[in-house]
């Protein structure tokens, strides 16, 4: 554990970088979801409309308007790249760190916010989805924020706290919707009512000017968006992307009640025996749940425990299950890992899994040479042609260093466990963010980055056959068109589907072809 503030900031500014910055410019969007965003953003200037999300001429109701906005303003500076579609995220992942470590140090200690924010900074999906071109890194920072406020307002019972929540909640009912409020309004309800607060709680609910600024603050898109598309809003946004999703899988996105416990285990390597040890310690934990006098830190712990159960519990019943819902509550599980780390002594438990990642990936070269011609779909095996070139020195030179530096954390005990978990904890993400993430991108995106790019400077229309990768027209800078291909078209298409088009091939790449018409 570094003694020095100024190494700890150190530190969890390398951390930052790493996991949130470090390669957000030069990786190509990700399709589905990075695509499906950026691509109602560039249209929002070509349509000149910025009130109605549009993806390729048809209104997208799936998420509210914040993130188009915010995309939108950072590519005004920065221009129509991915660095600027991704910054908004990244700079909120950058806040919600910096605020899980001013939490956790007014609550508990310095030290623990110091974990509190490494676990954060480091660990597989807040990184990954944290710099994502998405809308998950700044609901994940305001509903963060709204919690804090409420455990804060617990803690003081200062009015002030209560309109920092409603305001925290209004930027997430304009970031993503009504689960910005739920979480909050549930959680803090189960925790003041088991504290014995309920009188609390609802007199906060009720206060005038927290209602005020949740209302002046998220209804007025709202009602504008309602006005301009009618019951078609309503049924896109509130009907199908909140109730339908709830309700039933959509886009294939299903799985059981043990979707969610083992996503916990993933989500948070490489600090998964950690996650094991506040499993472990749950039941003493919630045992005194009758227990209305608490201290600072056991009150933490059972508001933690609540808002990551919680949040496991309700998308274990929702239908459509994607591993990022997770995201919502996950903080209240690393603030309970932070509390028990400094405690951590097995070393077998803590680094077995971090010593099976980096295994993993130094024979993941090997196996892919081995099974890439029965890996289906076919067209990934045309994605993974090209992979050679990204295996060599660059890729094997750090994962001998880290596999190293794992040994010496194996054998010398001398050296706290607690203090090795902090290089390992960067090595890993170095890995997941500045090699391995990188490659994919390369490989599944850098096709159709390609042939966008190309796109642009052809003229007539374009679109999709057998596709559906909407960064695409980000880069083409088109909007694309729906329907059959017509001479003179542009189309993107899979390498094997084109055999079926009447087409000149334009470019060809990884399994991806861009065609002119005939």
């Amino acid at each position: 554990m570094p003694q020095s503030v100024l190494l700890r900031f150190l530190i969890l500014a390398l951390a930052v970088f790493i996991g949130f910055y470090g390669y957000i410019g030069s990786m190509p969007l990700f399709d589905l979801d990075e695509g499906a965003f950026t691509t109602a953003t560039r249209e929002m200037f070509l349509r000149h409309d910025f009130i109605t999300p549009y993806l390729n001429s048809v209104p997208r109701f799936d998420k509210p308007i914040l993130i188009y906005w915010l995309q939108a303003a950072s590519a005004v500076l920065f221009g129509f790249n991915e660095f600027a579609f991704r910054l908004p995220s990244a700079l909120a992942s950058t806040a919600w760190v910096w605020v899980i470590y001013r939490f956790v140090a007014q609550v508990a200690d310095s030290k623990k916010a110091f974990y509190a924010a490494l676990i954060a900074a480091t660990s597989l999906m807040p990184t990954v989805v944290g710099k994502a071109a998405i809308a998950d890194a700044v609901l994940m920072l305001l509903i963060t924020l709204a919690m804090f406020a409420i455990f804060r307002h617990w803690q003081t019972a200062k009015a002030a706290y209560i309109r920092w929540a409603y305001l925290a909640m209004a930027l997430g009912f304009l970031t993503k919707g009504p689960v910005a409020v739920l979480i909050p309004a549930v959680v803090s309800l189960l925790f003041y009512l088991s504290t014995g607060r309920f009188g609390a709680w609802w007199r906060a609910v009720l206060d005038w000017r927290g209602l005020s600024i949740f209302l002046i603050i998220a209804m007025p898109w709202y009602v504008v968006e309602y006005l301009r598309e009618g019951q078609a809003f309503i049924e896109g946004f509130f009907l199908k992307n909140n109730v339908g999703r709830f309700n039933s899988p959509m886009e294939g996105h299903s799985g059981g009640f043990w979707f969610y416990p083992v996503v916990t285990l993933f989500a948070l390597l490489p600090f998964t025996g950690l996650v094991l040890v506040a499993v472990k310690n749950s039941i003493s934990d919630l045992r005194p749940l009758r227990v209305l006098v608490l201290s600072d830190e056991a009150a933490l712990k059972r508001f933690a425990w609540i808002w990551f159960l919680f949040v496991l519990v309700i998308f274990s019943f929702s239908g459509t299950k994607l591993p990022h819902y997770l995201n919502y509550g996950l903080v209240g599980l690393i603030i309970i890992m932070a509390l028990a780390f400094p405690k951590i002594s097995n070393r077998f438990l803590h680094l077995a899994p971090v010593a099976l990642f980096f295994i993993i990936l130094l024979i993941l070269p090997l196996a892919l040479n081995l099974t890439v011609h029965q890996i289906n779909p076919p067209y990934v095996q045309d994605m993974l042609a090209d992979r050679a070139a990204y295996f060599g020195w660059g890729w094997y030179a750090p994962l001998a260093v880290f596999l190293g530096l794992l040994l010496f954390a194996a054998f010398k005990r001398r050296i706290a466990l607690v203090s090795i978990m902090v290089p390992l904890a960067l090595s890993f993400s170095f890995m997941v963010n500045a090699r391995l993430l990188p490659i994919v991108a390369q490989l599944q995106q850098g096709p159709i980055k390609t042939a966008g790019l190309i796109a642009r400077d052809l003229p007539g229309p374009a679109l999709m056959v057998g596709m559906n990768t909407p960064s695409f027209g980000v880069y083409a800078g088109k909007i694309l068109k729906k329907g059959k291909p017509e001479p003179g078209d542009l189309v993107l298409s899979r390498a094997r589907d084109a055999a079926t088009l009447n087409a000149q091939i334009l470019f060809a790449q990884g399994g991806v072809v861009l065609l002119r018409m005939r």
